[in-house]
């Protein structure tokens, strides 16, 4: 499993690059393949090279690369170069970087946290005139209006994402416990006690990671801002509920645990690590996780309510985007990738390596979907409650600093043991005040 590790020459690297790019020469990441220094531009012998950050890791990225190269030896046109980050966090630090310096690449893959930090910064080349072609079938595509702002739609899904819940089949059978009978968190975590009591290993993973938290705080029947948009309602007692049960179970119960820290993904992918050798015996993940996965060891259920209340799971698109200081012939070329990594079979071969749900409809359809859903029947469990649970993501109207306070409450909670209620009411003062500014202008 892949695991970016710094090492002296990698910083190095990140060294050269940084100054190189702010003298405007090229973009760069802490990749040290020599395709990812190329510059985004005519190449001699004719094709148009086209810079592509992402950050993803594990049989993700490995999947991503192998459509690369499937669209670099079927086009005469165009080149795409990865760029290879650790994460999308580190995608938006290496945009905002060539943005400053003027060298945007071509093409961008970005979560919906760091989409609408770039669509605040204004960077984004509008798409509408791209998605209403007709080859592009836009309604065909799932959750497309989520990339929209202020009207003009910046982004268009790349894959849909939505957190989901993975259990060791063995170990729930050991002691007769059945997921989907469970029917709140709660009823999950008395169930991780009686795991942790029997097999002395944690009875459930919590990630490191704020869009979890917020998922666990909404289907505890709380929400982010109050429905007139003018007040932060993070500090509520349904937010305290949720996350200070999670803090009691992972450091006062000891029945679940949390990994953070490390490089771009390390926390993740080591969560994974845990429960696939039986050092855990489940975690909250994603459906990109299906292409890590041994699903004859693990099954994927849905998500779980607190309190009684019904779930209520973010399904959300992650984004490719174009950038205005392109050149014309850089946003055309990144197009034409985004039409093909879009097309059916595409995003239907994406999903079964992956995981991930499919951006169109007729994806689910096509051959090679239908072929793996028969050979894993858990393919269809992020689809399914992508449509009867989820919900779309909260959009940010101060251009990601509330989610910036949850992200340090998180942390608070879930690494400090610092109680919910005080970490949440601290974060809300700081997201109003953000609120509060951005509603004035």
């Amino acid at each position: 499993m892949e695991k970016r590790k710094r090492n002296a020459k990698s910083v190095i690297l990140s060294i050269m690059c940084f100054a190189l790019i702010l003298t405007g020469v090229i973009g760069c990441s802490n990749n040290t393949s020599s395709e990812n220094n190329t510059n985004a531009a005519s190449d001699p012998k004719g094709k148009i090279k086209l810079e592509f950050y992402y950050g993803l890791g594990g049989k993700l990225g490995e999947t991503m690369q192998k459509i690369v190269r499937d669209f670099n030896s079927q086009n005469q046109q165009y080149e795409v170069v990865p760029v290879i980050q650790g994460d999308y966090g580190e995608t938006l630090q290496a945009l905002q970087a060539s943005l400053a310096a003027g060298k945007p690449p071509a093409l961008s893959i970005n979560g919906y946290p760091e989409f609408m930090k770039l669509a605040k910064s204004d960077a984004l080349l509008p798409l509408d005139e791209y998605i209403n072609q007709p080859e592009y079938k836009k309604d065909d595509v799932l959750l497309l209006e989520q990339g929209k702002y202020n009207e003009a739609t910046l982004g268009v899904p790349a894959y849909v994402a939505t957190q989901m819940m993975y259990y060791r089949k063995d170990i729930f059978e050991k002691y007769h416990i059945d997921y989907n009978s469970l029917k709140s968190f709660e009823q999950l975590a008395d169930a991780a006690k009686l795991i942790k009591e029997k097999e002395g290993i944690s009875g459930w993973s919590i990630m490191w990671y704020a869009e979890h938290m917020i998922d666990y705080a909404r289907s505890a029947g709380g929400d982010i801002v109050s429905e007139d948009g003018k007040t932060v309602t993070i500090d509520s007692e349904e937010w305290i509920y949720a996350w200070d049960n999670i803090r009691k179970w992972v450091h006062e119960d000891k029945i679940m645990d949390t990994v953070y820290g490390g490089n771009g993904w390390e926390w993740w992918y080591k969560t994974i690590d845990n429960v696939m050798n039986g050092k855990s015996a489940g975690y909250t993940g994603s459906s990109g996780d299906g292409g890590d996965l041994d699903f004859t060891k693990v099954a994927t259920g849905m998500q779980k309510g607190f309190h009684g209340e019904k779930p209520r799971p973010v399904a959300t698109s992650v984004m490719f985007n174009l950038f205005k200081a392109s050149s014309k012939e850089q946003q055309q070329g990144a197009w034409e990738f985004v039409k093909f990594f879009s097309e059916a079979e595409k995003t239907a071969y994406w999903a079964v390596e992956t995981g991930y749900i499919p951006i169109r409809d007729s994806a689910v359809k096509t051959d090679i979907y239908q072929k793996k859903l028969k050979e894993n029947p858990y393919l269809s469990v992020p689809l399914e409650q992508a449509k009867t649970n989820g919900i779309a993501p909260f959009v940010d109207p101060t251009g990601g600093k509330i989610y910036a306070e949850i992200e340090l409450a998180k942390d608070k909670v879930l690494i400090e043991n610092i109680p919910a209620a005080e970490a949440l009411k601290e974060a809300k003062r700081k997201a109003q005040a953000e609120l509060d500014k951005a509603l004035k202008q």
